[in-house]
């Protein structure tokens, strides 16, 4: 005789119980994570304008600094009647840019007074051979593009050796002015470390020197904008571009020199 209370049960077998048609009673956890889920997204897009706002203000903050680097550099460079003065104002401009990018407490003015007074012999000894071989290499740039009317294949070639070797050397007075390591060494190590910079860091150079191109065409578009940021801007770029990559790179040369002896 078959029970009359289990008749249900077996006439229905799909039938389930409590547990299996709520979930969430079988995982409590997964209703307060599902909550949570749901909850979530708010703060991130609380979040978003939050990191926007932070982001403008470092970059004003970043120009702000620019500004008064270039402000201080023109001084510097008007006090050593800009012969002189060039070097140890770009030296000191490179050391108050490498500080500000170390998220260190910057004081501009004691800052690249007091490099300008230690590098001022140090840096024009190392410096002015490389600004006179960019400069006269500038002008056989210039006098060849004036030549150029007359298509002549020689002046051509002459106004591209011009242009290499400005950029050479443009890209050299970059690794002197913002890596210590390079301008410390004795004379000759420091003037070969330099000068090997451009081959050693071949897109980082060309980076700089485009980025420098493309700097230069807009101050001439907008004289004020030389003034007010020029010079500083393009040590901040070799700052961004050269200055803790040469030292990580000097630091390597180092480890290995070692194992070679």
């Amino acid at each position: 005789m078959i029970d009359a209370d289990r008749r249900p049960e077996a006439q229905n077998p799909t039938a389930q119980s409590p547990e299996a048609q709520d979930p969430g009673a079988q995982d409590p956890g997964a209703q307060s994570r599902g909550a949570r889920s749901a909850g979530s997204g708010a703060p991130e897009k609380r979040r978003a304008p939050r990191a926007l706002a932070t982001r403008i203000t470092e970059a004003v903050e970043h120009v702000y600094v620019v500004f008064r680097v270039q402000l201080m550099w023109l001084g510097l460079t008007l006090l050593g009647l800009v012969v002189v003065g060039i070097s140890p104002a770009s030296t000191a401009a490179a050391a108050a840019l490498v500080a500000f990018r170390s998220d260190e407490k910057v004081r501009v003015m004691p800052l690249m007074w007091e490099v300008y007074r230690r590098e001022l012999v140090s840096s024009n000894v190392r410096m002015l051979p490389l600004l006179l071989i960019q400069l006269g290499s500038l002008a056989m740039v210039w006098q060849a593009a004036v030549g150029m009317a007359g298509e002549s294949t020689v002046i051509l070639a002459l106004g591209i050796l011009a242009a290499i070797s400005a950029s050479w050397a443009t890209v050299a007075l970059a690794a002197l002015a913002v890596s210590p390591r390079v301008r410390d060494q004795e004379l000759l190590v420091s003037w070969r470390l330099a000068v090997l910079m451009p081959g050693a860091l071949p897109l980082r150079s060309l980076g700089l020197m485009l980025g420098l191109f493309a700097w230069t065409v807009v101050t001439s578009l907008a004289w004020p904008l030389a003034l007010l940021l020029g010079a500083g801007v393009a040590i901040d770029m070799a700052v961004a571009l050269l200055s803790s990559r040469i030292t990580l790179l000097l630091e390597d040369l180092g480890g290995r020199r070692p194992e070679s002896d």
